[in-house]
């Protein structure tokens, strides 16, 4: 068995504050010895982690919550107050924007003393240069002082010199947050590179979206503690219910579209893979029908060019109610199924509709294979209306069963408990 690429164990980070700048003099005194001034905060308590090599996991929480606290002191930028930690294998980092980069010197200087702090030298880093800068796309100013870059070509710059170094582990902190989608699908698109080769990855975000499509596993620290520590699906779920309670409690109306926070990436017009119309048809005929009951099948049908000849696409179809609740969306990445062609129709069928009443907007998606750009987003033609004949109450209709186990029989009892259906197909009274 390999041993973890990183284990902490017992971490605690405490940063010492004080009210007033006197208070550090104060606390040297000869007649104040033994007596403190500071405050204590303790931005990490009682951290334990354990990764495998070639995992890739996030990091969630609240502004304040201790995740680059615990980045740097992984990435041994910052030491932890008492605990322990290893980590295993060459490590790059991304984690404050500029971070290891001077402001007056260019980009070219800056690339050389970044690849050194990462621990290349400078013959390794020569050879390497013109793929740094063919990533990075910043030929024409790389002889410009870092000081007249803005923030997204900051972030281009660190992420070309990280990943150029072919790390072991690779730590990333927001820095998908800044730069044009261009270059931020250029990053994604060497991350699931990088996972694919079996690589170790950090990766810290407020994007839910990215965080699930991208991670194995996520942690969410809540004021320095590990609140939960669990497969990405679970930890993100958690995470937006608790956040969406927060908000509530702030009297805010709070939706979460998961596939709505993937970023759209724009291209030349050539290269568009786009959506040409989307229609809600009867999957029996194959006509237009947007009309149905409970328990009838229904199909969304979607008519798809991909401009990007050599790129397989996903499309995300939701059903969200008038007030914008997302009811589901399934996609075709999730399900297993590619879409690999240059021009065809995608056809999602619904066996039966397990929606009650109401009236739906039927959104549709088309994403790149990871689940993660989005190319193309508009509407179906049609919105799905469900119409209810029965008395049954809410959103959904659900297959289910009940049982009556008598224990005091009533007047009335009869000698057999009773076994009752319901949901589709089962007759109503």
């Amino acid at each position: 068995m390999r041993p973890p690429a990183i284990h902490a164990e017992g971490l605690w980070k405490t940063y010492r504050t004080y009210r007033q700048p006197l208070d550090r003099l104060r606390e040297r005194m000869p007649w104040n010895r033994g007596k403190s001034f500071a405050h204590q905060i303790h931005a990490l308590q009682d951290i334990g982690i354990t990764i495998a090599p070639g995992q890739c996991v996030g990091l969630v929480g609240g502004n304040g919550a201790g995740k680059s606290t615990l980045l740097k002191i992984l990435t041994g930028t910052t030491f932890p107050t008492r605990g322990g930690y290893t980590v295993r294998g060459s490590v790059a980092a991304l984690l404050e924007l500029g971070a290891g980069f001077t402001a007056n010197s260019s980009g070219r200087a800056n690339i050389f003393m970044n690849a050194a702090l990462m621990g290349r030298d400078e013959r390794d880093t020569k050879e390497k240069f013109k793929q740094i800068l063919d990533f990075s796309e910043l030929h024409q100013f790389i002889d410009q002082p870092i000081r007249t870059y803005s923030s997204g070509m900051v972030a281009r710059l660190g992420f070309s010199v990280a990943v150029a170094s072919d790390p072991d582990i690779l730590i990333i902190d927001e820095i998908l947050a800044v730069g044009d989608m261009h270059f931020r699908r250029k990053c994604v698109d060497k991350i699931m590179s990088f996972r694919e080769q079996g690589k170790t990855m950090f990766f810290c975000s407020h994007s839910l979206y990215d965080v699930r499509q991208i991670c194995d596993k996520v942690i969410w620290l809540k004021e320095g503690r590990i609140q939960l520590f669990d497969d990405a699906v679970t930890v993100t779920n958690e995470y937006a219910t608790y956040e969406n309670q927060i908000i509530a409690q702030q009297d805010a109306r709070v939706h979460e579209i998961p596939i709505a926070d993937a970023k759209v990436v724009h291209a030349k017009a050539e290269e568009h893979a786009r959506v040409v119309e989307a229609h809600i048809v009867d999957p029996k005929t194959g006509q237009l029908r947007n009309r149905f009951s409970p328990g009838e099948p229904a199909a969304v049908r979607v008519h798809i060019k991909n401009g990007r000849r050599h790129e397989k696409l996903a499309l995300a179809i939701g059903f969200t109610r008038a007030d914008g609740t997302l009811c589901f969306a399934p996609t075709t990445q999730m399900d297993g199924v590619p879409i690999d062609f240059n021009e065809g129709v995608v056809t999602l069928t619904l066996p039966e509709v397990k929606l009650l009443s109401g009236e739906f907007v039927v959104p549709v998606w088309l994403l790149d294979a990871h689940g993660v750009h989005r190319f193309h987003e508009t509407t179906a033609a049609e919105n799905l209306i469900v119409q209810n004949r029965t008395k049954e109450l809410g959103l959904f209709l659900t297959e289910r069963e009940w049982k009556v186990e008598v224990i005091v029989p009533g007047p009335a009892a009869q000698k057999a408990a009773p076994v009752g259906k319901g949901g589709p197909g089962a007759a109503t009274p």
